[in-house]
């Protein structure tokens, strides 16, 4: 029996190993008047040097107490994309503080339990700067404590709700779960990707890396990764004066 089952646990590895492909959703079609070329919607101001840095404003609205290590992981994340540092610091909800104009400034919101879901994602207009914000629906996390760690949770779910600010998945390879309806937004086709939804052939896919390889979701699939690249050389080729 232990051989048998040992057996099993191969053969479900191997199938698990390469399938990532063969679980992706199928690509839908974009919202109209969605721009479909380089740099597509990409975040110019979050994925190259627009500035000195970048800083994750922490608010605790409700719940448990922000993860630091998720925030660190973020925060890692962030400064490797934007190419230069990031960092995060903690503010009472309500307490001023001035812009500068040297920073990119992202709001993280700590809610508790308020959403219908883990995580949003969306930018303001403010003083005349855009700043960006991600709503943490924290409390959800615990209910799924015994599958994974908090860290890794929250974790996920920043590196999601940053993914929407950045501007990802593009079109070539995003789908929205409730299409025709374009609500809930779009989404990455690529199981292996924090932009996945938790849909159920997803959740498979990671419940078995989790289980067997202790690989969690922290950084954006191969996809991702390439249009995030691709359209950081044309900002740097435009940028360049003409001639060189």
């Amino acid at each position: 029996m232990p051989v048998r089952a040992a057996w099993i646990g191969i053969g479900v590895g191997l199938l698990f190993s390469g399938c990532a492909a063969s679980l992706k959703e199928v690509v839908t079609p974009a919202r109209p008047g969605t721009p479909t070329e380089l740099p597509w919607r990409l975040n110019r101001e979050l994925l190259t040097p627009a500035n000195e840095r970048i800083e994750f404003v922490v608010e605790q609205l409700a719940g448990h107490a922000p993860n630091r290590q998720a925030l660190n992981d973020l925060v890692e994340l962030a400064s490797r994309y934007g190419g230069r540092p990031a960092s995060w610091v903690t503010r009472r909800q309500g307490e001023p503080f001035k812009l500068d104009p040297n920073v990119s400034y992202v709001i993280v919101r700590y809610v508790g339990h308020q959403l219908p879901s883990f995580g949003l994602a969306y930018n303001r207009q403010v003083q005349g700067r855009t700043l960006y914000f991600l709503i943490i629906n924290q409390e959800v996390h615990r209910n799924f404590k015994v599958l994974m760690p908090i860290r890794r949770l929250e974790q996920q779910t920043l590196i999601h709700e940053y993914g929407h600010l950045l501007g990802l998945p593009v079109p070539h390879y995003g789908y929205y779960p409730k299409y025709p309806s374009f609500s809930g937004g779009m989404h990455c086709v690529s199981p292996d990707c924090p932009l996945s939804r938790p849909r159920p052939k997803a959740v498979l896919y990671n419940a078995f890396w989790i289980a067997f390889g202790h690989h969690y979701l922290v950084d954006y699939c191969a996809d991702c990764r390439e249009a995030i690249a691709q359209a950081q050389a044309l900002w740097k080729s435009a940028a360049k004066p003409a001639g060189e």
